[in-house]
Formats: C-alpha cells, sequence, structure tokens
C-alpha cells in the first residue's frame, strides 16, 4: 500500500498533466452529474471551495448556483485546523491565505447544520465513497458537525475502486462520489 504523502503527489502530478480538452470534457459531465442531483435541486445553502490550480474549477458551481437563488459559502481556515463557510456574494472580500488560496473575510458565518449540500474537496474518492484529503484535517473537523448531503466529483485521476490508504476512525465517508469518464 502506498502512503497517502505518495497517493497525493502522484495524484497532484496526474491531475498537472491532465489535457486541457479532457480536463474540460470530464468537468462538464461532473457538472451535469452535480446538478442533475436531487439533493442539489432541492438544496437552498451550499457549501463548496474556491478552486485552484490542477482542482476541477469549482467556479461553474458557484455561477449555476447563484443562478438558481442558492445560497453559497466557502471556507475560511482558521487557527487549529478550523474552518467557517462565508456567504460568497457580489459583497464578499477575499484575500490569500498562507496556503495561497482566496478566502473570504467577511461576510455572514453559515453554521455546519445548516448546509443541504456540501461538495467535499480532496484528491481521491473511492467508489465506496471514502476520500483522501490535502492532508491538513480540516474537512475531518469540519464534517462530522455537518448534517447536509455530501459530494465530491472525481476527476478520472482521482478516482480509485476501494481505498489504496489507510481509513481513519475519524474519516468521514461521503454519501455520493460523482466520477466522469473519459
Amino acid at each position: 500500500m502506498a502512503t497517502k504523502k505518495a497517493l497525493r503527489q502522484q495524484t497532484i502530478q496526474a491531475l498537472k498533466t491532465m489535457s486541457a480538452e479532457d480536463r474540460q470534457v470530464a468537468s462538464e459531465q461532473l457538472y451535469q452529474q452535480l446538478w442533475a442531483l436531487p439533493e442539489w435541486q432541492s438544496a437552498s445553502k451550499i457549501a463548496t471551495t474556491i478552486s485552484s490550480g490542477f482542482e476541477l474549477a469549482t467556479q461553474p458551481i458557484i455561477d449555476q448556483a447563484h443562478a438558481a437563488g442558492k445560497i453559497v459559502a466557502v471556507p475560511q481556515t482558521l487557527p487549529h485546523r478550523q474552518m467557517a463557510f462565508h456567504v460568497a456574494d457580489d459583497h464578499t472580500n477575499f484575500e490569500r491565505s498562507k496556503f495561497g488560496l482566496l478566502e473570504p473575510v467577511d461576510g455572514e458565518i453559515i453554521a455546519p447544520d445548516q448546509f443541504d449540500l456540501i461538495v467535499v474537496p480532496g484528491l481521491i474518492f473511492a467508489a465506496t465513497r471514502e476520500r483522501l484529503g490535502f492532508g491538513g484535517g480540516y474537512y475531518d473537523r469540519y464534517l462530522p458537525k455537518t448534517t447536509g448531503f455530501k459530494v465530491a466529483l472525481a476527476l478520472p485521476a482521482q478516482q480509485a475502486s476501494q481505498p489504496g490508504w489507510t481509513v481513519e476512525s475519524f474519516d468521514v465517508r461521503l454519501d455520493a462520489v460523482l466520477a466522469a469518464q473519459l
């Protein structure tokens, strides 16, 4: 079994070398799958991230949610590996975090138990609904507080049939993993 660190590095490399055309096709499949979910359609409050670099672009998700009148919140990292999700709208101000990510610095905070749907980031997602994240533990601490539908969107390089890593007792299993095929 490969180490989590090795799996993360392999996946990041595979995502970085994905062709623009394949990324576009796979991303579009994932967006359409997400928007077709009954949980998406009925959700009024959605949590997602602001993607960067090699990650699946989340701006189309944010735009679609806003167009449908949904409230969207994105995370701000806090001390002790905690997060707060702030409403992201035209009035929200953002700054770059120590991780180089855009994070909200103002806007209403939505409590974890108020989300109807959470788009959960990560690097690898098993068909059995486990995830391997980036290693910070932020979502491992946040997800147990939530009651919303937890969904991941997996590009081809991010898919595994079974976890090829050690699943810890504190790892939260997702409600769904949407997978793109090329």
